[in-house]
């Protein structure tokens, strides 16, 4: 019943308190605070978890905990919290939000800069993401270095079907990827190296008669990683005898070099129930989205292809059972929801706290997302929504009451 058509969005008034200066100062007595420095201490370990909005030690506390502090005269910390709700893995950098306040107390009357770029901002122990002003005081958001440990062993190393079947379970703190060796006897028969997966087939590689086995570790992959994180120790697998009736003729060895003996696979790869999409350089796609056939995809920090609804970059966007994003007006449960076809704004983000027109009709989305039903009020005042519809009433009586040109009542 609906259409995919230019959207209109109207962006709600913002109301702006403004709050008078602890002091009246003379122009020449005000100064604008030209840079920034703070430092920040962490003591986190992988597995440890954050909270979003959680309090983070403003003093400089020394030792162990995680603080935020600085050493200037001319500007103060009102207050740190943790920006993500997360339990931490190793490399990972999870954001710090820090409100600044101006020095008042001297015969110097200091004030921020409406904003400030990296060049302007140290962060000693983490890296810039923004600072803007918010009032008086200066919004500051970083990202901590990356957290340093250990990945996690997989779980567990087994032989499956069909014979020479490899297959281990990812640890708790996994990267993803592995070191894969094969083994007869003593011997090494083959290695994988940065391998992403939970199985290979390492049964074209048994072609003499003996036991086999195989040992695995997870291994760090991305940069933060690889600075951040170390090997884990090895597992290894069981027996696996292969005798002289059974070896393989060597028929599906990998050639070439590199994770796998060679990039032999490229494009969608699955896993089990999950997707991976390869390059032909051996790079998976991860953290970030990819545009493949005219269709965009989501995927996570593991390089896992995403689905349903997601959060990124501060909007929401619904990825359907195939991975790709849709746009348009889409049903959830029983509410209706509007992701923006990229007329304004991001493609595919779902649209909040506006007023949409198509095909001449009036709607309005809540805060949520959700599309307005019923009675609803809008920057002061009262409208009706068909419900079912979505759109506006006008010119028009509901329940006895008056709705004018604009779809507004009038008390």
């Amino acid at each position: 019943m609906w259409r995919k058509r230019a959207l209109t969005a109207a962006a709600l008034a913002l109301g702006v308190a403004v709050v008078p200066a602890p002091f009246t100062a003379k122009a020449d007595d005000r100064k604008y605070i030209s840079s920034v420095s703070l430092k920040v201490h962490v003591d986190l370990d992988p597995g440890d978890e954050i909270n979003d909005g959680d309090d983070i030690d403003t003093s400089n506390g020394g030792g162990d905990g995680t603080y935020v502090y600085t050493t200037s005269s001319k500007y103060s910390i009102d207050s740190a919290q943790w920006a993500v709700d997360t339990e931490v893995g190793v490399g990972d950098t999870p954001k710090i939000e820090v409100y600044l306040e101006p020095d008042y107390s001297g015969d110097t009357e200091y004030r921020f800069r409406s904003s400030y770029s990296s060049s302007s901002v140290n962060i000693s122990g983490g890296t810039f993401v923004s600072a803007d002003r918010k009032g008086d005081q200066l919004k500051v958001v970083f990202r901590v270095n990356g957290i340093k440990g250990t990945f996690s062993e997989p779980e567990d190393a087994y032989w499956d079907d069909p014979i020479g079947r490899a297959r281990w379970e990812e640890g708790d703190d996994d990267s993803g990827y592995y070191d894969v060796y094969l083994y007869r006897g003593s011997s090494i028969v083959k290695k994988l190296e940065e391998y992403r997966g939970t199985s290979y087939n390492f049964y074209p590689y048994m072609t003499k008669e003996g036991d086999y086995t195989f040992k695995v570790r997870t291994v760090p992959h991305t940069d933060a990683e690889k600075r951040y994180g170390d090997k884990s120790g090895w597992v290894e697998s069981g027996d696996l005898y292969i005798d002289e009736e059974d070896v393989s003729d060597g028929t599906g060895q990998e050639t070439g070099t590199g994770a796998g003996g060679g990039t032999t696979q490229v494009g969608w790869i699955q896993d089990g129930n999950t997707w991976y999409f390869k390059y032909p350089d051996g790079i998976y796609q991860q953290a970030g989205w990819l545009k493949w056939n005219g269709k965009w995809y989501l995927f996570d920090g593991s390089g896992r292809m995403l689905t349903g609804w997601q959060q990124s970059n501060g909007h929401w966007y619904y990825l359907g059972e195939s991975g790709d994003m849709k746009t348009g007006w889409l049903k959830s449960g029983d509410v209706w929801y509007y992701l923006n076809p990229n007329v304004d704004g991001p493609e595919g983000a779902m649209v909040k706290s506006s007023w949409l027109i198509i095909d001449g009709k009036a709607y309005f989305m809540s805060e949520s997302g959700a599309m307005v039903e019923g009675w609803y009020q809008v920057e002061g005042s009262w409208y009706y929504f068909y419900p079912g519809q979505g759109h506006k009433a006008v010119n028009t009586t509901i329940s006895g009451f008056q709705l004018d040109a604009n779809g507004v009542w009038n008390r």
